[in-house]
């Protein structure tokens, strides 16, 4: 399952995704649309960032917009800047049925990211409609 703030992140890209073609949002725009405070808003725009998903524009019309359309990007890519990866915790793991769960979870984490793979985040666009 993903995590709150990885469907936090998703809520982030639905709402640049459907701000008018190129037009960035600021900071506090999107921190009011998802009703959460600036500072936990800037902490949910960096990994996105980082992760390529998002550009900042500066000067006029200064904000954040997505860094491609929203048709090509899916819901795994999001989850992705949030998540640790499973072979990292696989490695962590050092008792026999640490490693089984990890191995479970592994496999849990193929079939969610299948699922969000699916999931195709162009339909918040507004042209979409």
């Amino acid at each position: 399952m993903p995590s709150p703030r990885s469907l936090d992140g998703v809520e982030v890209i639905a709402h640049l995704a459907r701000a008018p073609q190129g037009q960035a949002l600021t900071l506090k725009r999107i921190s009011d649309l998802l009703g959460r405070t600036v500072s936990y808003t800037e902490n949910l725009i960096r990994p996105l960032k980082t992760g390529g998903l998002l550009e900042r524009q500066r000067g006029a019309g200064r904000g954040y917009r997505l860094s491609r359309p929203a048709a090509s990007l899916c819901a795994w890519e999001v989850v992705q800047c949030f998540e640790t990866p499973q072979e990292s915790r696989m490695r962590v793991a050092k008792s026999a049925e640490s490693r089984s769960v990890a191995a479970l979870d592994a496999e849990a984490s193929l079939q969610r990211r299948a699922l969000l793979q699916a999931y195709n985040l162009g339909h918040f666009a507004p042209d979409a409609e």
